[in-house]
This record gives C-alpha cells, structure tokens and sequence, in this order.
C-alpha cells in the first residue's frame, strides 16, 4: 500500500513538472500571441487589425505576468487530474470535477491576466467575471481530455511509452479539447467585452473570428503541453532516486531544510539591502 501511495505522489509529482515546462513554453508564445488573440476575441479586430496594436514594451511587460500565472495554473490542472484520476469516478464525473476545482481555484489569476493583457484596470469584482461561461469550458476540456487521452493510449500502449507517442498523445488530446470546448471560450470573450464597446449577441459571434481565436490559442496550448510531457518521465526517475536516498539517508531532510531556510534569510536581507541602494 505505502509503495502505491509513493508512486502515486511520483505521478503527481511528474504531472505538475509536465504543466511547469509547460507553462514556460506557453508563457513565451503567449507574451506575443495572447494579446493579439484577445483583441480577436473581445474587440473583434482581424489579425492584421490585431498585429497592428502590438507594443513590444508591453509584450515584455506582459511576459513577467504570463511567467508568474502559467507557473501556477499549468502545473495546478495536472496535478489537479492526477489526483482526481486516482479517486473511483465515471470518466465524466472526474472530467466535470477536475475542471471546476480549476475554474473555480484560478479564475482570479485568468481574470487578472487578462486584463493586463488588454491594459484595462483591475477591481475585486473584476477577478470572478464571467465564472459561468469560464466554469463551462473548463468542465468540458476536463471531459474532453480525459476521454480523448484514454482513447489515444489505447490505440497503441506500445507508442505511449515513447517520447514521440507522449508528445503526439498529449498534442492530439489538448487541441480537441481546446476545439470542443472553444465554445465555452467565445461565451467568455462575449461576457467579457468593455461595457462601452460591446457588441450585440449575433454582431459578437463570428464563424471566421471564432476559427482565428481558437486555432492560435489551441495551437499554443497543444505545443506546449506536448512539449511538457517529455520531461515527465525524467522528473519522475528524478523523484524515485531522491525519495531512496532520503529513505536511506534522513538526515537529507534536515539538509533540505537548512538550505530553504538559507534562501528565505538570504532574500529578506536582499530587500532592504536593494531598496537603501535605490535611495542613493
């Protein structure tokens, strides 16, 4: 039983390094493509319209933001699968499970994010926006993924445990569910348009803007879940060997201890030490 618990936290373990690599390659093509993307969803501008409005001062600005959300949010719904695939559910269920603890846990860091990426301001209220439409999409790419993903295994378990099959699996996985669930995401974006700027139901929904805003955002996701799951098997491996030797070796953990509290002390010296410099 300990050594099925033990594996399990490996899982768990490896699914959120799978969503951290994601998150930093997602955070890089979102620094340029999310606000672009954005206008197309809320403003309705065309990708030259959009491309047009770039600012690199802001997509720099914007990158920090992207880092700091996508190393929570990324890692936090892998997990969050893990952990609900361990629980004796109907796959529907956990689907509709996995994405509404999301939602409901991050919706204020999407809401955050995404106001700083259209340079609007930021009020308490505005961090739940819009819950029900985002709750939505996120259940059915919770469903989605869970079901394609399964199917994609069994179509040739001997693939899956290779580094080309994982990627392929995940990426095939992740753009169906961006797609099935883009819906949702357009409901979103029509919730979500400026008070002053917003346009009637059947003037907001598009055929031709909504292929453009779903295709780019699903592309980005996709590459860099893919890409995250071929550092999953290494983490894991990574895992097994620390948590041996700290088995064998338990003053390990006093180690570990004794450096995180060095980190902590050095980083409150720092602070004021660089703001009696920026006095100066």
């Amino acid at each position: 039983m300990a050594a099925v618990q033990q594996d399990f936290v490996g899982r768990v373990v490896g699914a959120a390094s799978q969503g951290a690599v994601g998150a930093l390659v997602a955070a890089t093509l979102s620094a340029f493509t999310e606000p672009v993307v954005n206008n197309m969803l809320v403003n309705r501008l065309t990708l030259a319209e959009a491309l047009a409005q770039i600012d690199m001062k802001r997509v720099y600005a914007f990158l920090q933001t992207t880092l700091s959300t996508n190393f929570i949010k990324f890692p936090f719904f892998e997990a969050t699968n893990v952990v609900i695939s361990g629980i004796d559910l109907d796959p529907l269920l956990r689907g509709t499970a996995a994405g509404a603890i999301f939602c409901t846990t991050t919706l204020p860091i999407t809401n955050y994010r995404f106001r700083k990426a259209m340079g609007w301001p930021i009020t308490a209220a505005d961090l739940y926006q819009a819950y029900l439409p985002t709750v939505l999409r996120d259940i059915i790419y919770g469903i989605v993924r869970n079901k394609v993903m399964a199917g994609m295994i069994a179509m040739n378990p001997e693939r899956a445990g290779t580094n080309l099959g994982r990627f392929v699996n995940m990426f095939v996985t992740v753009m169906a569910s961006c797609v099935i669930s883009a819906p949702g995401n357009e409901l979103r974006g029509y919730c979500l348009q400026a008070p002053d700027k917003k346009l009637p139901f059947f003037e907001f929904f598009k055929p031709e803007k909504f292929v453009r805003s779903t295709s780019v955002g699903a592309m980005i996701m996709s590459i860099s879940l893919g890409v995250g799951t071929l550092a999953t098997p290494q983490v894991e491996k990574v895992w097994r060997q620390a948590r041996e030797y700290l088995k064998n070796n338990p003053a390990g953990y006093a180690l570990i201890v004794l450096f995180v509290l060095g980190n902590i002390v050095a980083a409150r010296r720092q602070g004021p030490a660089d703001a009696s410099k920026e006095k100066k």
